[in-house]
């Protein structure tokens, strides 16, 4: 077994050999001015700089917590390529987030009176998208804001040209287009919360 004295400890890094700690001169000023016994622990034993700054900008053997340039250029992309993705879909979620207008609207009238005994609306729904996406939707239902109830795709030449008028009977509604299209909705469809 070596004696005590002839062991030499291994640095952390194992690449690199072992040395002794750089000598200060206590009289020599550093750049700012500053003795360096008067300035902060970390810069009189080694330490990192105190900016940020200084810890990115230099990267040298003596300092190898600094990124290197590789590192910091690879780390610039990553966060171009994050950033850039967010901002892909917040643009394309403003450009396809729909937009809903009623453009027609019918009450069932008093004299009307269905077996859940609740008043009936209708409406066509106008959804469409910045990008110029566009699609109509017949509701019918109990919910004067029409937010639920019973619902019909409509074709969106069709809805383009808009509703006539509405017949309600007892037994259901009929919707009149103004291309002379037809549409019959059993009650049994639209009562009772459907």
């Amino acid at each position: 077994m070596p004696h005590p004295s002839a062991v030499t400890h291994r640095c952390p890094d194992r690449n690199r050999s072992p040395r002794a700690a750089p000598a200060v001169d206590h009289n020599r000023k550093a750049p700012g001015g500053v003795l360096p016994s008067e300035s902060s622990p970390a810069v009189r034993y080694g330490g990192a700089p105190s900016s940020w700054r200084g810890i990115i900008a230099t990267h040298t053997p003596e300092n190898p917590i600094a990124p290197s340039g590789r590192a910091a250029g690879l780390a610039r992309i990553l966060l171009g390529g994050v950033a850039g993705a967010l901002l892909t879909g917040a643009f394309l979620t403003v450009l396809w987030w729909p937009q809903s207008d009623v453009v027609y609207r019918s009450t069932a009238p008093s004299s009307v009176a269905y077996a859940d005994r609740s008043p009936h609306f209708l409406g066509l729904v106008h959804e469409h998208t910045p990008s110029g996406r566009h699609s109509y939707r017949l509701i019918i239902g109990r919910d004067p804001s029409l937010s639920y109830g019973h619902w019909l795709d409509v074709d969106a030449a069709l809805g383009a040209e808009g509703i006539h008028s509405t017949t309600w009977t007892e037994s259901g509604v009929r919707v009149l287009f103004r291309t002379d299209h037809e549409v019959f909705v059993p009650a049994r469809s639209f009562t009772f919360g459907r």
